[in-house]
């Protein structure tokens, strides 16, 4: 065999022809699923044997196991609706609930191409804001580390000459070298608080008392209140006319609706009384602008499509509308920070030089 055909083949072993495998269930998994399912099944492939081609694709581990129960389950006469909703842990309630509909519509194809389409737009969006609160995030972390090594590091080392030179130090460096020695001396402990501080939080807000209160605070916090508002508009025009355009009837939908805000109790608990005044015959539009958690527009074009009887298509019309807003906002607001936090960096460290070098100035003057 020729150099040349055994370097050939050593590539051809090598080549990235798959990912590599891993095991907890991300939510780019379920994006290839319902990518994968939708363009199977709107091709003609039977469902079962669409469900264990994306098992067979799958590079999660886990998601894979689960599409291969579905698929055997599915192949024994069960209904595709009945089995994902044993994995609720994986898939969202009103996926379930669309596939459902597509189930029992014989429209599968259609529904799972509007789903696919509506999750790959929520996930780029949410991509979009972490993605434009990454910067501001690492300069405020390299900031603080920045400062916190200028502290542990260089002033002690100018704070022991100092020392033994004898000099009085301005108010300045001296509350500079009062500072560091905290740090050195307490620097540790307040590390350990802070991780205590954070574990604990995560645990609070897992609890439904917590999690209340939390986002019950953070909707009234300006910047914060405002983009959680924008959010919930956006995923309740986007999930409403897909819902609604799926043939999903109004009641169902709004406590499907009401599934989508698990993790915001405030909109949860809206939902909920905006179904109980719609079931009384109240219109949807005032039972939203009742709850006083929507947005004047919103409750307006909700308005416009109940009296036209075209609800599902103003709402698909407005949800890009209030992605657009809130991508914008976070733009804005995020451009707001860079400098501020640079500004306190800056500011920061110069105080901390400034410190330093008065009293060597000083004594240099003495000297002379």
């Amino acid at each position: 065999m020729s150099m040349e055909s055994t370097n050939s083949n050593w590539f051809v072993e090598h080549a990235r022809v798959t990912s590599k495998k891993h095991k907890r269930v991300r939510l780019d998994d379920k994006i290839t699923f319902f990518q994968q399912l939708s363009t199977l099944v709107a091709s003609g492939t039977p469902l079962v044997d669409s469900i264990q081609i994306c098992a067979d694709q799958s590079q999660c581990t886990r998601m894979a196991e689960i599409l291969d129960t579905v698929a055997n389950r599915v192949a024994a006469g069960a209904s595709l609706h009945s089995v994902l909703l044993e994995h609720r842990n994986v898939f969202e309630d009103h996926w379930i609930e669309l596939v459902g509909i597509g189930e029992v519509s014989g429209e599968m194809s259609m529904v799972l191409t509007d789903l696919n389409r509506q999750i790959r737009d929520s996930a780029a969006t949410a991509r979009k804001i972490k993605g434009a609160m990454m910067y501001p995030l690492v300069l405020f972390v390299v900031a603080i580390l920045l400062i916190a090594a200028m502290l542990s590091f260089v002033v002690p080392t100018f704070a022991d000459m100092f020392r033994e030179m004898g000099a009085e130090l301005p108010g300045i460096t001296q509350f500079v070298v009062n500072l560091s020695d905290q740090v050195l001396n307490y620097g540790a402990y307040a590390a350990v608080a802070v991780v205590i501080t954070v574990v604990s939080f995560r645990q609070y807000i897992r609890t439904d008392a917590g999690l209340r209160t939390v986002t019950s605070i953070m909707l009234a916090v300006p910047l914060v209140g405002e983009l959680m508002v924008q959010s919930a508009m956006y995923r309740f025009a986007s999930n409403l006319g897909l819902l609604l355009k799926s043939g999903v009837p109004m009641l169902e939908t709004l406590t499907t609706l009401a599934t989508v805000y698990r993790r915001n109790p405030a909109y949860l608990d809206a939902l909920r009384f905006a179904q109980g005044r719609v079931a009384a015959g109240t219109s949807l539009a005032d039972s939203l602008e009742e709850t006083g958690l929507f947005t004047s527009m919103m409750t307006n074009m909700v308005r416009l499509g109940e009296q036209s009887a075209t609800l599902s298509l103003v709402m698909e019309e407005l949800a890009p509308y209030y992605k657009e807003r809130m991508e914008a906002f976070i733009a804005k607001t995020t451009k707001l920070m860079e400098p501020v936090i640079i500004m306190f960096m800056g500011g920061t460290i110069a105080t901390l030089m400034l410190a330093i070098y008065i009293p060597m100035f000083e004594m240099s003057g003495k000297v002379s």
